[in-house]
């Protein structure tokens, strides 16, 4: 399990500790935008074993980042759902303070959202390329706004910028300009928008009126056309502005296939394969099953006696996932549940050239 996540915002003077480590949920960046004008910050959160792994990883791209309850809660949701069921991900908060605090949600006199333009080609050149070349990224990557920044990321989707594979938006203040984006989305419809962006939206029943009085309306011409891509608009019963879920929701959305599910456990190895083989090419990156969902799996089939199934598991399991002496020990046992001593020893050796201090390894070891 992942270790919980936490913001340290500050230490109370009466209280007495003895542990002076900090839990941190990212780390502050800077860099000059020239685009903006001058100095922009961010958040950055990495994966749990980002350092070791040598894997590119797909970003998740949140507005407002300055917000720490807000950033702290992607993270948290980005770090449990990669446990098993999405892929990991590296998040990035951005600052909406200084000369990036206006990011353009409404048109001006001349109809155009010019902010909004400036805002993308601020990502274009200077955010996404500052991404690329301090972190090892992918080029599928997803769009978070909430309140008035989810109108931003509405913008985003509707002007078919091709910098995001998916878009999430939560309660997006749609009163500020309502006919601006309803025409923009009209006008997406007779566009014949790509079907391979994704959108999620999220609003709450308890929401601002900016946000419910338009919204069935934003939704209607969604649905005008049968050719619209995939698209969820999701009203959460009992809860208000900016629902906590909408980004958790969004991502099981977009990674639904990544889930194994009771059906899929009941596949045979080659047919997991290439089911993750697929949702690879539609990607655009590896996507390969969990450790602890394929662990589970070749440990049920072990204690079901099923042999040469959870023997089968455990080694695809090893070649996704090699250098963890537990997987080569628990399938020595299997082995030796099968009555092949040469295979089991071969193990637990393998397990204790990880790790040389393996006890358990050295026991069972002893054993044969």
């Amino acid at each position: 399990m992942r270790r919980f996540i936490i913001v340290l915002i500050a230490l109370m003077a009466s209280l007495s500790l003895n542990a002076q480590d900090y839990a941190t949920i990212g780390r502050y960046m800077t860099f000059y935008s020239g685009i903006l004008g001058g100095e922009v910050s961010f958040l950055v959160h990495l994966p749990e074993g980002y350092e070791s792994s040598g894997i590119d990883y797909p970003v998740v791209y949140m507005m407002n980042g300055q917000s720490l309850t807000s950033f702290a809660n992607a993270a948290a949701t980005i770090d449990n759902l990669s446990n098993d069921r999405i892929p990991d991900m590296i998040l990035i908060g951005i600052s909406n303070t200084g000369v990036a605090a206006s990011h353009g949600i409404c048109p001006d006199d001349s109809g155009n959202l010019k902010r909004g333009d400036v805002f993308i080609k601020f990502f274009r050149e200077d955010l996404l390329p500052v991404i690329k070349r301090s972190y090892r990224t992918n080029d599928y990557r997803i769009l978070f706004g909430q309140s008035n920044a989810g109108l931003f990321v509405l913008y985003n989707y509707l002007a078919q910028s091709d910098l995001f594979n998916a878009y999430v938006v939560a309660s997006p203040m749609l009163g500020r300009c309502p006919q601006f984006y309803l025409e923009k989305t009209k006008a997406l419809l007779n566009n014949k928008p790509s079907p391979h962006r994704k959108l999620y939206l999220c609003y709450g029943d308890l929401d601002y009126v900016e946000v419910l009085r338009y919204m069935t309306a934003f939704i209607g011409i969604l649905k005008e056309s049968p050719l619209f891509p995939g698209y969820v608009a999701v009203m959460i019963e009992n809860t208000g502005h900016v629902p906590y879920i909408t980004l958790n929701n969004a991502l099981l959305y977009f990674f639904s296939g990544c889930t194994i599910t009771d059906d899929m456990k009941r596949l045979s190895i080659p047919e997991i394969k290439a089911h993750f083989e697929k949702l690879s090419i539609e990607y655009g990156f590896t996507v390969v099953p969990k450790a602890g969902i394929l662990f589970d799996m070749a440990i049920d089939k072990k204690n079901e006696k099923e042999f040469g199934h959870a023997i089968g598991l455990f080694k695809y399991l090893i070649s996704l996932y090699p250098g963890n002496e537990i997987y080569h020990y628990f399938l020595g046992q299997t082995y030796v549940q099968q009555g092949d001593v040469c295979d089991a020893r071969e193990c637990f050796e393998e397990a204790l050239r990880i790790n040389p201090e393996f006890i358990q390894a050295k026991s069972a070891l002893d054993k044969i």
